[in-house]
């Protein structure tokens, strides 16, 4: 296998193209739910484009080199066995296993900064890795989890290559990780590494600028080098820029939240969503059904219960469908009358906003005045911003959003900002292509 492996990188991809070489380590490349993989799909799309040499770093159960239409995909087994294989044409693989509380914290406790540094550590040492990864320009990174920034940072002094460290989120600022939350030993643990790795970075991306903001603070010396790169829509999801809406027949609506809610960050909990919007709808005529997509946490379906009489009695009913592909979601969202996100963090962008901005629905936004969610809804007629942390909630801003739903006559601007014509030109110009 190994020798195979060689005959094709001296005969295919390394040997055959010309230009930039850019190592990708993303080792939760095309793990199911994994929201990760639409940005490394992007990064691929983008720099293909341009007639970039790819090599996708990924971890799996065993070592392999796979040619692919857009480059050279490398899987690297995992030790220990959180990824597994992804079956070609199988869209329900295998989950990433998920250990229970107890084995996460004592894990997290033993691994700097997480378990799959086991991973990365391999992955930047392998003779595959390292075969492919011969003559690279770049090597680049996205987080969660941070490990995969440890292989990009070995890999890239291996190969002698410039360092590029995208920050799909936090990592000191914000964290996920609840020990980041509450542990000063691992802050200053994982900060040190933190810090370690910035320093080499040539260029880091981040998806918002109050990320931007926290990080220069924190570390001065990544200002001059850190750029904003936020999500995008989702390809073919556009409709015309400017629009009124209107609807003739008024009917029971349905508000659909998309997503999960503490399973992606801890702060994220189902009573900063309900709580205004049950205050609010307790003396309006308007009736429907709030729907929610997504893999919820046991928890989460504890509360969306608790909540679910409350709801009746004012005529609403709670609803949960179970997961579905990212396709059928966005089918749905453009069916739903209106739209609800929560955004309890004062930095992040949730992902789904981005597929909510091109279905031209009206928008409720649950979040902090200051947060980069409520920033970034200033100049977008269709989000309706309540900040859900004051303590008399803002009803005629709940008010507005169920008429225009309702009603269906409001106006709504699509952002160029976030179309991938855009937002490539800014990803680009971290290379200094």
């Amino acid at each position: 296998m190994f020798r195979h492996n060689i005959w094709l990188s001296r005969k295919g991809l390394l040997s055959g193209a010309k230009g930039m070489k850019v190592v990708i380590v993303a080792p939760f490349w095309q793990q199911p739910h994994h929201v990760g993989v639409y940005r490394i799909d992007r990064f691929i799309r983008w720099l293909s484009v341009r007639k970039v040499q790819i090599i996708l770093v990924l971890a799996g159960s065993s070592d392999q080199a796979q040619q692919m239409s857009w480059g050279m995909q490398i899987i690297i087994r995992d030790p220990l066995g959180l990824y597994k294989d992804i079956v070609p044409g199988n869209t329900v693989s295998t989950p990433m296993r998920r250990p229970n509380r107890l084995r996460r914290l004592i894990a997290n406790l033993i691994f700097n900064p997480d378990p799959t540094v086991v991973w990365a550590r391999r992955a930047a040492g392998h003779p595959l890795v390292v075969e492919h990864g011969e003559g690279a320009d770049f090597v680049l990174s996205s987080n969660p989890p941070e490990s995969a920034h440890v292989a990009s940072y070995l890999l890239a002094k291996r190969l002698h290559a410039k360092l590029i460290v995208d920050m799909r989120d936090g990592w000191l600022d914000e964290p996920l990780k609840p020990l980041l939350q509450y542990s000063s030993l691992q802050r200053l643990r994982e900060g040190r590494l933190e810090n370690r790795i910035l320093r080499e970075a040539n260029h880091i991306f981040v998806t918002s600028e109050n990320w931007q903001l926290l990080l220069k603070q924190r570390l001065p010396f990544t200002g001059d080098k850190t750029t904003v790169l936020t999500n995008a829509y989702p390809p073919h999801t556009m409709k015309s820029c400017c629009y009124e809406s209107k609807k003739t027949v008024p009917k029971r609506l349905t508000l659909i939240h998309a997503g999960r809610f503490s399973g992606s960050r801890n702060t994220q909990r189902v009573e900063l969503l309900l709580k205004p919007l049950l205050c609010s709808i307790l003396d309006m005529e308007t009736k429907g059904n709030i729907v929610f997509i997504g893999r919820l946490e046991p928890s989460d379906l504890n509360e969306i219960a608790c909540w679910k009489p409350q709801f009746e009695l004012a005529k609403w009913s709670l609803e949960v469908y179970p997961p579905v592909s990212r396709a059928e979601v966005i089918k749905h969202l453009h069916q739903a009358d209106g739209l609800l996100l929560l955004s309890a963090s004062y930095a992040a962008i949730p992902s789904k906003l981005f597929e909510y901005l091109p279905t031209g629905k009206p928008i409720l936004s649950l979040t902090p005045v200051d947060s980069a969610v409520c920033k970034l809804s200033k100049n977008i007629p269709q989000i309706f911003s309540l900040d859900y942390t004051q303590p008399l909630y803002d009803n005629c801003t709940v008010h507005g959003f169920i008429s225009a739903c309702s009603a269906g006559i409001y106006n709504y601007e699509i952002p160029t900002d976030f179309t991938e014509d855009i937002l490539s030109e800014t990803f680009y110009k971290g290379f200094q292509m």
